[in-house]
């Protein structure tokens, strides 16, 4: 088993809403769906105007980066960047490219648009082979360890080093991802998969105890959880108590501490789908479905609901399985900026919120799914050392301690930012207020000790590995047949694939 503790804080920009509507590999469905309604307290009209352009300018400027760990060349030149959207305009890493492509890197981000999925490395591959390789991308699950066996991506040992300091809290996930022995990913963060996302009204109208209010009493449990469901669902014939994805049941398998797949660090991968906390956990979750607290397979909804769809629902549905920074963004920008800008709400914390999956009463510590962002330099790189500058900046920007003060002020009091030019010059831009108490969380799930971090490796194969697993795990959960039945059948299966990268 592997599991990693971070252990000191850093910084993270707002998230972007990814438009793109299939999951990706690691289960988290980001979605362009619209449809307004009755979200918590806050509610909208019909709009009157078109929405401005987002990438219209504005008065935003770049944060101060302390350089003191590293010393910028200043001639970074152009970083050919590939992915399935634009990382300067994105909340992620807008502020990172701002500071990239000021004077201090002189650099320039030149993106080459991708698909998503494995259609991403589809076009990776035909780059390589025709020796016109992007210098980064970002890491996606399935780049380890397929794409690192594949021959995909340049080693990073010799441009960075895994015991300097600014690597010192990361550097067990760095050298979880080495392999024969070379460090291929460098992830400047933590970043938080799957959890439960609710509305706190809707908890407050159904008479029942806020979730956070049990998880910070340590009381948070896989039973507290299903008896909230239990009272919930027994309230209203329509309420559902969880709705999800066919994959989240592995941020659930994570909370006993057992991974499905795991790749140790010496290249050891052991398949734990007999293992019996993973037959606990799935049989557990399978008692939650056939007490019709969980989502029916044929619901008018579909097979997932996205958090925009989500946000005009939340007094039906109880929990959201979704990736809560992503959700907490996108259910709240429903509520408060849909089309038209005559009827945004600012400067106004929704009734959204969350909490990590439950703990499981019976594990020896409190277990969490997590995951990581940072980039990749692909096979045959021209520009490596303004890609590898890249990386550096953006690792910066989550230790500097004056800069993590400043992005959590940012998100709980944002400053007023206005369009700079075209029809809606001097017109405030609409920007997500986080509710402290909901940004700390967040925070908490990622950089303290409060858990112990496992991570899963199902997604890093192929998709027939991804397909037998998780059409496995959720027919066993909605479907007739047990996951005794179910495992016995996919495991040799699984097996076979897993023989390939031994």
């Amino acid at each position: 088993m592997k599991t990693m503790k971070k252990l000191s804080a850093f910084a993270l920009a707002l998230a972007m809403t990814i438009g793109i509507t299939a999951c990706d590999e690691s289960g988290n469905v980001p979605a362009t769906t619209s449809g307004n309604g009755p979200g918590g307290t806050n509610t909208t009209t019909a709009a009157t105007t078109t929405d401005p352009d987002e990438n219209a300018a504005t008065d935003d400027e770049a944060k101060d980066l302390n350089t003191g760990e590293f010393t910028p060349s200043g001639n970074a030149g152009i970083v050919k960047y590939l992915g399935y959207y634009d990382i300067t305009s994105d909340q992620k890493g807008k502020e990172q490219c701002m500071i990239f492509q000021s004077d201090v890197y002189g650099g320039t981000i030149e993106w080459i648009s991708a698909p998503s999925d494995y259609a991403y490395y589809e076009k990776l591959a035909t780059l390589i082979a025709a020796d016109d390789s992007p210098d980064l991308m970002t890491f996606e699950p399935m780049a380890f360890p397929y794409g690192v066996t594949k021959n995909m991506f340049e080693s990073l040992d010799g441009h960075l080093n895994a015991d300097d300091a600014i690597w010192s809290d990361l550097k067990p996930i760095i050298d979880s991802y080495e392999f024969n022995g070379k460090h291929y990913y460098f992830p400047h963060r933590i970043v938080t998969s799957f959890a439960l996302n609710y509305d706190r009204s809707t908890i407050e109208n159904a008479g029942l105890q806020d979730p956070y209010e049990l998880y910070k009493a340590g009381e948070w449990t896989w039973d507290a959880w299903r008896e909230m469901m239990i009272e919930f669902c027994n309230q209203d014939d329509s309420h559902i108590g969880f709705y999800s994805t066919d994959t989240i049941i592995s941020s659930f398998i994570a909370t006993t501490g057992t991974p499905v797949i795991d790749v140790s660090s010496d290249g050891t991968i052991t398949n734990n789908l007999k293992n019996p906390d993973i037959t606990r956990a799935v049989e557990y979750f399978a008692e939650l479905g056939r007490n019709e607290l969980l989502y029916p397979s044929d619901h008018p909804h579909g097979d997932w609901v996205s958090p925009q769809i989500w946000s005009g629902l939340t007094d039906k549905i109880l929990f959201l399985g979704m990736e809560p920074e992503w959700t907490y963004i996108a259910a709240t920008e429903q509520l408060q900026n849909p089309t038209g800008v005559d009827n945004d709400i600012f400067n106004t914390p929704s009734d959204l919120a969350f909490v990590p999956f439950p703990r499981d009463p019976q594990a020896d510590a409190y277990y969490a799914q997590t995951g990581t962002f940072g980039y990749m330099i692909p096979k045959g790189a021209k520009n490596m050392d303004g890609a590898v500058e890249f990386i550096y900046c953006n690792r910066l920007f989550e230790t500097d301690q004056a800069i993590i003060d400043q992005v959590r002020e940012d998100h709980i009091n944002p400053e007023i930012i206005t369009y700079t030019t075209g029809k809606y010059e001097g017109i405030q831009k609409w920007q997500i207020t986080w509710d402290a108490e909901v940004y700390d969380l967040w925070r908490e799930c990622v950089e303290s000790d409060s858990f112990e971090y496992v991570t899963e490796y199902k997604f890093g194969f192929d998709q027939e590995l991804k397909t037998n697993i998780c059409t496995a795990l959720y027919d066993s959960t909605f479907g007739t047949e047990s996951w005794t039945q179910k495992c016995e059948e996919i495991y040799p299966l699984v097996e076979t694939v897993l023989d390939e990268y031994r």
